[in-house]
């Protein structure tokens, strides 16, 4: 189901669908220093249990959501701006967006994040998502590997917040 955000007219969050992919690739491979490879994209979009969103203006897409659910549980897997599109607030608007639209079953989500990506933690600490591990050696470097913080976010009360704002 499409969803129109309190942010223009034309903006919206929507699932995605398979002829949205090279879209998708390009924006994926832009954004992230280290991108999943097509096939890891393409199989995501082919998952029941995967919740694949993109938040679009009119016909153009700016950025996208996938999160694994199972059960009363959903980690986000990957989000994604596309870079002429970063510093917008888009990136914020697509996280808040995407979380309000998982099934209302989902009561926790999880993600992991860069321990170097200050961006990505000031806005998922600033949406109430708070540290709770650290994966050792998770993401790939030039000179390595990188650890990666765990995050996890109580949805039911994130929800009552949102509805408030």
């Amino acid at each position: 189901m499409a969803r129109t955000t309190n942010n223009g007219p034309h903006l919206k969050i929507r699932p995605t669908r398979l002829k949205d992919f090279h879209e998708l690739l390009f924006i994926e491979e832009q954004a992230h220093i280290y991108p999943w490879p097509e096939s890891t994209l393409k199989w995501c979009l082919e998952q029941p249990h995967l919740r694949c969103s993109v938040l679009e203006d009119g016909k153009t897409i700016s950025g996208f959501t996938i999160y694994e659910c199972v059960l009363d549980e959903a980690t986000l897997l990957n989000i994604a701006i596309n870079p002429e599109f970063q510093g917008k607030g888009l990136g914020r608007l697509l996280l808040k967006e995407s979380l309000v639209a998982l099934d209302a079953t989902i009561s926790k989500v999880f993600l992991e994040v860069r321990v170097s990506n200050e961006n990505a933690l000031q806005l998922y600490r600033s949406e109430g998502f708070t540290q709770i591990g650290e994966r050792r050696n998770y993401y790939p470097t030039a000179s390595g590997r990188e650890d990666a913080y765990v995050f996890e976010l109580d949805l039911d009360t994130y929800r009552k917040i949102s509805i408030t704002d």
